[in-house]
Formats: structure tokens, C-alpha cells, sequence
């Protein structure tokens, strides 16, 4: 601390002005540009009069009568003398508020001592933000952008100028963002949150990570200049995007049971293969389904199927021999704003397939392979069968759809008589929808055999495989 004094007459009377002896509630301080000893405050507030400086003794002799100045521009001096500040602490401390943005000084005088200390005062009642849309906001982009548009690299001034009341030189306060703190309700994994006045959520339409929101979201910012104070602006973002999806509903044709899924579970089945799928696109305004079958001449595409309800149902048919036939259906959903979506969704139809028991045993009391009937069958388009005991005669026959044979029970011509043990021959005509053959003269499609009589009579009670058309066995 500096020391002055000045005789008068027979004494000494000291004037202290050194280290600042002015402190504040304020959130920052700094010293000026032309003195260490006096400081700028500043008040994040946003009233205008929301300064407040407290002046204490130095000494802390106490005893002191204390006077508070404004500075004044015109004079280049602190000349204005302030008011409706109040003293405490036995004198040692003098408490003043309601200031408004310059310059203070306050004096504390006794007898033989005078102190002097000067400090700044700021409100920053200017550090606001605004968040606008980006003006190239399209179905593949979304931009924000805030209003000023300060970087955080960027000085600018504030309102306050301050002066060397010996000098007269002038000074401007200045000011930068150090922070900039985007957020989004709710929360987006595409979100780019950067340290700047800019940023985005979605960029390039070909990065399936960066997506525009399909619901409406809360875009915020949070900026906090330099001298720790805080603005913030939100602002609502009405969703364009269209997010297509559904889900499906198969039904077995064999065993009537109900499937239930969504596009991210592929569907397997049988011809003929009926499923019936639910919209449940986001934001969608217009669809289309296309089912990947089509009208078929000599095996060549000729007419696309498709759909523009929202819960169509569509029946599959067509397969290939051995491999089935995958068919990609894809659903193509459009917002009321324009923005388009996709989806691919994998559909197969299992190629054709019969298999014949060898062996059947319909008078046991097991209750067991009491008829001969199919172990399996899938994509059969038309079936008939008839059966013909050693000596040609028929003892059952049957043509219709493949689902609703019951097979035969060992009666004679659905009679109450009972067919006798032995050997028995059967004739079919089956057709697959892949346009597979199966009969008895080895056309089209022949599964490997499995059985023979003499490995039926090893074990009558066994329900061997196979697919052998012409011989059953009847225990």
C-alpha cells in the first residue's frame, strides 16, 4: 500500500489510495487497463441499477466519514455525489447499491487520514440469444443458428467505457462467449452439440446416423460469455420426416396358426403364403406397398403388385424348386411436407415338399399312427391320391386341396369294413406351386426313399419317413 501526506499547519494528514480497498458481490472482476489498484465489476443481472460495491477501511481504525461518487464524462472527474448508501461496522465499512453501469468512487476522511479508492461497475443486462432455423432446411438437412451470431473466439464490446481520470484516456469493456451448450428434447443420438453459434442434426442424407427427428423436438442453447453470465433460447422444431414402418400378420395355411411380427422379423411360410400387414409409419401422409411378386409369363416379371392402403394383405404363391423364392417387399412412406422413407422387408416362400408315412397301424390301441397320412407338406398347389389294395381294387381316393385330406383311416371306400393287413399301393397327382410334379412315374421332384417292406416288418409301430410314392404298409 502507497502512502501520501500533506503538512498542514502543525500536523500531517495521510491519503491511502494503493490496493483497492472496494469489493462487490459481483460474479467477475478484473483490473482496469490503466491500474492494478482499480477494478471492473461485473453483475450478471437484469436490472439496469443492479450494482453494488462495499468500501472498508484499509486501516480498520474505523472512524471515518464516508462520501460516494459517480463519475461524470463531461468533467472527467468524479463530481457527482451519490446518496442512500449506509455505514457500518463502527465506521470501517460503507455498503452502496442500486448503481448503475460507470464509475465510483468512494472517500474516507478523519482528521488525519483520507482514503481514496475508485471501481467499475457493470450490468450485463445485454447477453441475450436467439436460436433461428437454418434458411437451407430441407428433408435431407436441419440447421440452427443463433442470433448474434458471435463465435467464441470472437471479442466484442459491451456498453461500458471506462477512463483514467488523470490521463483522460477511454477503455471498452469487452466481452466474449466462451460457451455454447445445445441440447434437445428429446434426446437425439444425431444431435450435434458444438461449441459455437452453429449446428446440426442432420447433414448427409447418405449417413444413416444422422437423421432428421420424426416427432416434434425441443431444440435449446445455453451460452456463458466470458464473465460467467448466462442466456438461453429454445425454440420448437415441427416434424417433416416420415420414418416408415409396420408390422405383419401371417397365417399358416396348414395349421390355421397366426404369426405376428414386426419389419425388423422376417416372414417363412408356405404357398399359399397370406399375410396382412399394418402401416405404422410416423408422420406418413401417402404409402405405397410394393410386395416384390409379380404377374408372371415363362418366368419373366411382367407387372409390378402393389398397394396404397394402409393395412393391405397380400397372398404369396410362387416358389422355387428346392431353394423357395425370397420376395422383397418394400414400403415407401411420404410426409404431408414432401420427406420420403423407405423400408425392405425379406418375404420367403418355402419351395414345394411332400412326405408319405410307410408304415400305419389304424386297428392298434396305442392311438398312435392309427392313419396314413402326410408327415409334412408345404407349398403344394394340388393334390389327389388313391389307394389300391394287392388285387387293384380301390380302397380310398381322394382330390382337393392337401389341407383337408384326413388322411385314410384303413376302412374300405370310408365303409365301416376294415381293410386287412398288408401292402398297399398309391397312385398320386400332386402339383407344387414352383411347378414341381410328384407321381408315380419319378416326374418333377423325388425325395429320397427311406423305407422298404422288409425294414417296415422289423418294427410295426414305427413311423418311418420318407417320401416313397407307391407302398404302405397296414399292421
Amino acid at each position: 500500500m502507497r502512502l501520501k501526506y500533506l503538512l498542514l499547519g502543525f500536523g500531517l494528514i495521510f491519503y491511502i489510495n494503493g490496493f483497492s480497498q472496494i469489493s462487490s458481490a459481483a460474479l467477475f472482476s478484473e483490473a482496469t487497463e490503466y491500474s492494478d489498484s482499480d477494478f471492473v465489476f461485473v453483475f450478471c443481472t437484469d436490472d439496469a441499477n443492479g450494482g453494488s460495491l462495499v468500501a472498508e477501511d484499509s486501516i480498520g481504525f474505523g472512524g471515518y466519514n464516508f462520501e460516494w461518487f459517480k463519475y461524470n464524462e463531461l468533467t472527467n472527474d468524479f463530481t457527482d455525489t451519490l446518496t442512500g448508501f449506509s455505514i457500518i461496522n463502527n465506521s470501517t465499512r460503507s455498503v452502496i447499491s442500486n448503481l448503475a453501469n460507470g464509475g465510483y468512487k468512494v472517500v474516507l476522511t478523519k482528521p488525519d487520514t483520507i482514503q481514496e479508492y475508485v471501481a467499475w461497475v457493470y450490468n450485463n443486462t445485454n447477453i441475450s440469444i436467439e436460436i433461428q432455423f437454418h434458411q437451407e432446411n430441407d428433408c435431407d438437412y436441419l440447421a440452427l443458428i443463433t442470433d448474434p451470431y458471435y463465435h467464441t473466439s470472437m471479442y466484442f464490446n459491451t456498453p461500458l467505457n471506462y477512463f483514467n481520470v488523470i490521463t483522460g484516456d477511454s477503455y471498452t469493456l469487452q466481452n466474449k462467449l466462451d460457451l455454447y451448450e445445445w441440447t434437445s428434447s428429446p434426446e437425439m443420438d444425431s444431435f450435434r452439440s458444438f461449441n459455437g453459434p452453429f449446428t446440426s442434426v442432420a447433414e448427409d442424407p447418405t449417413d444413416n446416423n444422422s437423421e432428421l427427428p420424426t416427432e416434434n423436438t425441443i431444440f435449446s442453447v445455453t451460452i456463458t460469455d466470458r464473465f460467467g453470465c448466462q442466456a438461453e433460447d429454445d425454440i420448437e422444431y415441427f416434424a417433416i420426416e416420415t420414418d416408415a414402418d409396420f408390422s405383419w400378420t401371417s397365417i399358416d395355411n396348414k395349421t390355421e396358426d397366426v404369426s405376428t411380427g414386426s419389419s425388423e422379423n422376417e416372414i417363412s411360410g408356405s404357398a399359399p403364403l397370406k399375410v396382412s400387414f399394418v402401416n405404422e409409419s410416423l408422420n406418413g401422409a401417402n404409402y405405397i406397398w410394393f410386395f416384390g411378386d409379380t404377374l408372371r409369363n415363362n418366368d419373366i416379371d411382367t407387372i409390378f403388385t402393389s398397394d396404397f392402403l394402409e393395412e393391405p394383405e397380400h397372398t404369396y404363391y410362387y416358389t422355387v424348386a428346392d431353394s423357395g423364392r425370397t420376395y422383397v417387399l418394400r414400403l415407401f412412406s411420404e410426409s404431408e411436407y414432401g420427406c420420403k422413407d423407405s423400408i425392405f422387408f425379406n418375404i420367403k416362400v418355402e419351395p414345394s415338399l411332400i412326405e408319405f408315412p410307410n408304415v400305419f397301424t389304424p386297428y392298434s390301441t396305442f392311438g398312435e399312427n392309427d392313419k396314413f397320412i402326410l408327415l409334412d407338406y408345404q407349398s403344394i398347389r394340388s393334390f389327389k391320391i388313391t389307394i389300391f389294395n394287392r388285387v387293384g381294387q380301390v380302397v380310398h381316393e381322394f382330390v382337393g386341396d392337401i389341407s383337408d385330406w384326413e388322411g385314410w383311416d384303413g376302412k374300405v371306400r370310408n365303409s365301416n369294413r376294415e381293410a386287412p393287413a398288408g401292402n398297399y399301393f398309391f397312385v398320386v397327382e400332386i402339383l407344387g406351386w414352383d411347378n414341381v410334379t410328384y407321381d408315380n412315374n419319378n416326374q418333377g421332384k423325388q425325395p429320397s426313399t427311406q423305407s422298404s417292406d422288409a425294414e417296415a416288418e422289423q418294427d410295426p409301430n414305427t413311423n418311418t419317413g420318407g417320401a416313397q410314392f407307391g407302398v404302405v404298409r397296414l399292421f
